[in-house]
């Protein structure tokens, strides 16, 4: 019983102890920096650029397969596919504060973001959340169309001329004739031509292996699935020769704008017919604006003095104002959105003495810097 009461003793002893090393007095104030964020608008864009490539044989197309809608040009296209507006807590630079005590220190008390925000007091870890955002890069497709790729008829022709040899006779020199073969190249006309002639030889195998007009046909549905596809394709890309090809690709881009007060918006991007979005500063694309009209939503917010508290031991925070957000290209509205914007709002502040009761957690919004909740 005794060794019990001795070991019950030094357990007491021990917790006494870190409870004195945790709750140590500071004999200087101690002084933490933060800031308070203001919403930067995000601009995800989502762009298709197509890339059209001229075929060899576009200027025969009509001639050849009486098809006149062929890219004239190489060249590209963009089109904007979709937008997404959120808005990101940014650090204010015009915000900062310092907290200044001289009490019981505890050194999990107030929590910040890696940036410096204000996220809150006595919280716990698991109110911490990790946010990872894959990013996905897209690189250019090649476009190629070559004859010879799909040319079953050789690129060379062969000429037979007559030619004179000078031959020496006994009494004379005689020009004798000569049948000589050439190897000339194919005029580009003379291999439309044939590249026309195997369109339709193709389409002519397709049909009849379709209407069973074959002494030998494939052995099952599978084999006869693959053997009109590959012909299918292979006549696809014959036509490719004449009406060229056109490929897209979807690329993604980010902007951002930082509203002002006393303003109304900007041009937040541009739209290049060669490079598709652009920054703000390049001039040869058509703009793209955000505007926000701020609904003024704290106007009437009566904000009290902390009377008799220095700011310096005071907790400020943001209580965030609304806006109504478009985005527009032109005439054309693309995007409408109803926001909470941080610098359009109120600060306000709490004494600095809430954190000494532990019994009680004070959560804010690092987005917005305003209070999430307070906990027990």
């Amino acid at each position: 019983m005794l060794r019990k009461l001795m070991v019950f003793c030094m357990i007491l002893a021990l917790s006494w102890n870190a409870n004195a090393q945790k709750r140590r007095t500071l004999e200087t104030p101690s002084t933490v920096i933060y800031a308070l964020p203001q919403t930067v608008l995000k601009v995800d864009v989502v762009a298709e650029k197509t890339i059209l490539k001229k075929g060899p044989f576009a200027d025969y197309a009509q001639k050849y397969l009486g098809i006149s809608d062929v890219v004239k040009a190489d060249g590209n296209s963009w089109k904007l596919k979709a937008i997404e507006l959120n808005g990101k807590g940014e650090v204010d630079s015009e915000q900062f504060h310092k907290l200044t005590t001289s009490v019981d220190y505890e050194p999990s008390l107030i929590a910040l973001t890696p940036e410096g925000l204000i996220r809150g007091f006595n919280l716990r870890n698991s109110q911490f959340e990790n946010v990872e955002k894959e990013v996905i890069a897209l690189s250019d497709r090649n476009v190629e169309i070559e004859y010879g790729k799909f040319s079953i008829d050789p690129i060379l022709k062969y000429q037979e001329d007559t030619i004179y040899k000078v031959v020496e006779t006994d009494t004379a020199f005689v020009k004798v004739p000569v049948l000589e073969k050439q190897a000339l190249t194919k005029s580009l006309e003379e291999k439309a031509e044939e590249a026309a002639h195997q369109i339709f030889k193709l389409r002519k195998r397709r049909f009849k292996i379709l209407t069973a007009n074959y002494e030998v046909l494939p052995p099952d549905g599978k084999a006869y699935q693959v053997i009109v596809e590959e012909l299918a394709k292979l006549e696809h890309e014959y036509i490719s020769l004449f009406v060229g090809k056109k490929v897209s690709i979807k690329k993604t881009y980010q902007f951002s704008y930082t509203p002002k007060q006393g303003e109304n918006g900007g041009v937040i991007f541009r739209m290049s017919p060669q490079m598709g979005p652009v920054g703000v500063n390049d001039l040869g694309g058509r703009p793209i604006r955000v505007d926000f009209k701020n609904m003024n939503v704290t106007d009437e917010l009566a904000i009290l003095p902390t009377a008799g508290v220095a700011p310096h031991q005071q907790v400020k925070y943001r209580i965030p104002g609304m806006a109504d957000v478009a985005i527009s290209n032109g005439k054309s509205v693309l995007l409408k959105k109803r926001m909470a914007i941080a610098q359009f709002g109120k600060i306000a502040s709490i004494p600095a003495e809430v954190m000494l009761n532990e019994n009680y957690s004070i959560e804010f919004y690092p987005e917005l810097g305003s209070i999430k909740n307070v906990s027990k």
